[in-house]
């Protein structure tokens, strides 16, 4: 933290009606990470060459707002719609372990279901295993160094929770209802998808991935 960080600090808190003392506290980085973390990934109309299935979600800066995600098939033909949740733990942003799912293009893949039915469902789910673009690119790398990992698509047996009401906040994944993950997976069967042996927190992933997710800003 040298004499050029404490003034490219101060320049940027002059510049944004911050205290100029060069210091890089909370209120600075919380500032920072609102303004620049936007990495202007875009919902596509095109499907990526490769694989078999893609998911593309709108998230908002408020991820405490549940969404809508899309499946696709390699046509681009919508196979199902349904809602999201991508808030990971209150206070934490996406850069963080548990904080809300990263945004970008990912690589996914289909596993078996996780042993722990009441966090995780009882059904496949989809691992995202490889960041491309965006934020995933930097978080989400497929080897041991990746900054963020075990980020899944799955839904839970949460106690006391029913249709209609708000999903919890996960530690980083993207939370689905029931039905609708239940849904995903014998859609993604049907169309030649398969589900790979649960691996856990195995890195670097140890399959092609089948899938694309997509997570973009709606504001």
């Amino acid at each position: 933290y040298d004499s050029a960080t404490v003034a490219a600090v101060k320049q940027f808190q002059t510049g944004n009606s911050l205290t100029a003392d060069g210091i890089f506290g909370d209120g600075t980085a919380d500032l920072l990470l609102k303004l620049h973390s936007l990495d202007g990934v875009k919902d596509t109309t095109q499907f990526p060459s490769g694989y078999k299935y893609m998911v593309q979600i709108g998230v908002y800066t408020d991820r405490s707002i549940e969404t809508k995600a899309q499946l696709f098939a390699p046509n681009m033909t919508v196979l199902h719609k349904f809602t999201v949740r991508t808030h990971g733990q209150p206070g934490l942003n996406e850069f963080t372990t548990s904080g809300s799912t990263p945004s970008g293009l990912m690589e996914m893949d289909l596993n078996s279901p996780e042993s722990d039915h009441e966090a995780y469902g009882p059904y496949p789910i989809n691992r995202m295993v490889n960041g491309l673009k965006g934020n995933a690119e930097i978080l989400l790398a497929n080897s041991t160094s990746a900054i963020r990992r075990g980020i899944l698509m799955h839904t839970g047996e949460w106690p006391g929770w029913s249709v209609g009401d708000p999903m919890p906040n996960s530690h980083g994944c993207i939370h689905g209802h029931p039905e609708d993950i239940k849904t995903v997976w014998k859609l993604l069967v049907d169309i030649g998808v398969e589900v790979r042996d649960n691996t856990g927190s195995v890195e670097p992933y140890p399959y092609k991935a089948q899938g694309m997710m997509v997570i973009y800003h709606l504001d």
